[in-house]
């Protein structure tokens, strides 16, 4: 199963349409907290003996698991992605990535010239998870096999490519992507750059056309090898950002001192290899157990991560008891789900989410949407006006941070046929493009408070 793939900082309320808002003013005192009840009211004259009824009521199950997808796809993504990071709730995580080198025709290199040195330039995206305090080793290896997509033109997470046993260059620093986005990590590879330095001054055929550079530097791996780091950091692998510099000098009375820049080459051939290592941690079996664990068998959690192929699904296996009621209407539905208290004080909530429809195996159908096509995020679109979902955020009392997903076109169509399939659901996560080049999580919680959906209705 492949897969690819907003709240705004507020602390305000949702705002129900005209005709709902004068059916909830009718019933503030009759209904309070977040249990089921139920009042009649009239609206207008012409309801004289009417029976309807608002039903507000939030105590439908809700089932909240976890599930995982065996790749995402990493290729295109401008980002490089390197280094490695462990925690108790999302395990070991470790970043690769790799490229191949851009072919330009070589400019002669001058009698005189004198090589010096060589580096691979990394500059540096902004991008940061985990500790910058400690220090960080990477590793440029030299790959042995020529990278190529697959038919539908990407590479994922769990794709790669053979490559040399021992670096051709390493380099441990500091790293200060998130201040810092005007510099770089310089990875040396001398005896790389002096080897092709001598091919280009001789005219050696290895330097004379593309497909005989391509075969012999056929590309790099960026890599922590086996070094414990404590983060990830990304790198700007937009077009001309990645380079090989070659650097040499004239043997002149005032030596001049010259380049010879290599460019990274393709971005859909540049992707990032993920290598997630869930033991000891509450998702450990998840492969094993069918890619998803129910949050009964996870501490009453769920979990969400970009890239890693971790999300969060929420099922309804309740809600066809609406049906015992033979005439309703449903006015307005929410998914409120809150991540875990004090589970986001080093690494930040996600500003934006997105909800998916999925199928009973998981895979994701599309991005839900409301009745006028607008994407349930949590963002307000260029006009400003409210999309459908909200992320409430307490800077002051971090328990009450929430999202809420408005899911009222949503259930309005799954239950016109009067017939609800639980067992689809949907998935919590990212937007897909964002998805893969972001490591930004969410732990959610499942128990206390629960998950809820909260469903605003008419019988009549």
């Amino acid at each position: 199963m492949k897969g690819i793939w907003e709240g705004r900082k507020s602390n305000k309320k949702y705002s129900f349409p005209a005709y709902i808002s004068v059916a909830v003013i009718l019933l503030t005192a009759a209904i309070n907290g977040s249990c089921t009840r139920q009042d009649e009211f009239t609206i207008g004259k012409d309801f004289i003996d009417s029976q309807t009824r608002l039903m507000v009521i939030d105590t439908f199950k809700v089932d909240l698991s976890t599930i995982i997808l065996d790749s995402v796809r990493s290729s295109a993504s401008q980002l490089i992605l390197a280094g490695n990071y462990n925690d108790n709730n999302f395990g070991s995580v470790k970043c690769e990535s790799y490229f191949d080198l851009a072919y330009e025709t070589f400019r002669d290199i001058e009698d005189r010239a004198v090589y010096d040195s060589a580096k691979i330039i990394l500059p540096y995206s902004g991008f940061v998870y985990g500790d910058t305090l400690s220090p960080m080793t990477l590793h440029a290896h030299l790959l042995t096999e020529k990278i190529s997509t697959y038919n539908d033109g990407y590479l994922y997470t769990t794709s790669s490519f053979d490559y040399e046993a021992e670096p051709r260059g390493s380099v441990t620093f500091y790293p200060s992507p998130a201040t810092k986005t005007d510099s770089a990590v310089f990875i040396p590879v001398n005896e790389l750059g002096e080897e092709l330095f001598n091919k280009i001054r001789d005219k050696d055929p290895d330097v004379t056309s593309e497909e005989w550079f391509l075969d012999y530097l056929k590309g790099f791996m960026i890599t922590p090898g086996s070094d414990v780091n404590n983060a990830v950091i990304g790198i700007d692998a937009a077009e001309g950002k990645v380079v090989l510099k070659i650097y040499y000098h004239l043997r002149l009375q005032d030596p001049e001192k010259k380049e010879i820049t290599v460019k990274m080459g393709l971005s859909n051939k540049q992707f990032n290899h993920i290598d997630l290592d869930l033991s000891g941690t509450l998702l450990d079996n998840i492969k094993s157990s069918g890619n998803r664990k129910n949050s009964a068998f996870t501490g009453n959690m769920a979990f969400m991560q970009g890239l890693t192929g971790l999300m969060a699904k929420v099922q309804f296996p309740s809600l066809q008891d609406i049906f015992l009621n033979t005439d309703w209407k449903i006015l307005k539905a929410e998914l409120v789900i809150e991540p875990v208290k004090y589970s986001f004080e080093q690494f930040a909530l996600p500003e934006k989410l997105y909800i998916y429809e999925t199928d009973r195996v998981n895979r994701i159908n599309a991005i839900l949407r409301d009745e006028n096509g607008n994407s349930l995020s949590s963002l307000k679109d260029q006009n400003n006006s409210p999309m459908a979902a909200i992320l409430q955020y307490d800077e002051m009392y971090p328990e009450d941070t929430k999202y809420t997903f408005d899911v009222t076109s949503y259930l309005i169509r799954e239950l016109s046929g009067k017939y609800f399939e639980y067992k689809r659901g949907l998935h919590i996560s990212l937007d897909q493009d964002f998805y893969r080049k972001t490591l930004e999580r969410v732990v959610f919680e499942g128990k206390n408070p629960r998950v809820r959906l909260k469903l605003y209705y008419l019988t009549y």
